[in-house]
């Protein structure tokens, strides 16, 4: 049997520490790589198709757009708009479209108002989607 030595417990310390760093680093990259492929995919967003939701919901979560057109006769546009994460073609659809409007305040948005609640959206973005 091998005498152990200040020095074998070194060596092998040192082994155990690179090992360690290794794992660490490959941990952090598959953390990286989730991170860069989920923040396209708004897996942030509350998804239930089946949930009857109301104007006080939204203020408490985001909901994915699925979610909300589904429940779109419920909500109130102006309450959808400042309260949720919306796209471009959700906003012309039935932000910026009278048809929905549960209210006559929701008659009254206009195309600056989307862009200023929706910061992401650019009026080429709605310009697009109208045409």
């Amino acid at each position: 049997m091998e005498k152990i030595t200040k020095k074998t417990v070194e060596k092998m310390s040192q082994q155990l520490l690179d090992v360690m760093k290794k794992r660490k680093t490959q941990k952090l990259q598959k953390m990286n790589e989730r991170n860069e492929t989920n923040n396209n995919d708004f897996s942030f967003l509350y998804n239930d198709a089946h949930l009857l939701l109301n104007d006080n919901m939204l203020r408490n979560k985001k909901y994915d757009i699925t979610t909300l057109e589904r429940n779109i006769n419920n909500l109130s546009m102006k309450t959808i708009l400042h309260t949720q994460y919306l796209t471009p073609e959700f906003c012309v659809k039935y932000i910026l479209n009278d048809k929905y409007a549960s209210c006559i305040e929701d008659t009254y948005i206009c195309i600056g108002n989307v862009l200023n609640a929706q910061k992401h959206i650019t009026l080429d973005d709605i310009q697009n989607e109208y045409f």
